[in-house]
């Protein structure tokens, strides 16, 4: 069961839904998943709070230009498995980061707003699950 969890600007509800949904499928698809895993995915959306292992620098970039990080923590993240998540994540979410708004003076010349957004993304591997204890009956046998 993987998560997801956002990193970025104050976004609308509905584009939240939207993202998650998409992500939820991306996830099923790159991460050979089962159907019944779906529900089983959990996706957060982190608007203000500073993750960790991200610099000051990034997390100012993420809250003033709407520049995106996905972190993934989950179990056998292979690396193929990651490069095909992160092609489809990054395809999705550059479609989706809010566009620089451009002065005025740019729109009358007709000049375009840089359309590239940074997308970060982060892996982390789930431990395996603890195990049930593993008890040894120290007493003596009889003979």
């Amino acid at each position: 069961m993987p998560y997801l969890r956002l990193y970025a600007r104050e976004l609308p509800t509905e584009q939240k839904r939207v993202i998650a949904q998409k992500l939820i499928d991306i996830t099923l698809r790159t991460l050979q998943l089962r159907a019944d895993q779906r529900y089983q995915t959990s996706i957060q959306f982190i608007t203000q709070a500073q993750p960790r292992g991200i610099d000051d620098e990034l997390q100012a970039a993420v809250s003033r230009e709407g520049h995106f990080t996905l972190e993934v923590i989950g179990r056998n993240l292979t690396e193929d498995k990651k490069k095909a998540f992160s092609g489809e994540a990054a395809a999705l979410l550059a479609q989706v980061a809010p566009a620089k708004p451009r002065s005025r003076i740019a729109r009358l010349l007709g000049i375009k707003a840089k359309p590239p957004q940074q997308i970060c993304l982060q892996f982390n591997e789930l431990s395996p699950p603890i195990s049930d204890p593993f008890i040894v009956d120290s007493r003596p046998r009889a003979a």
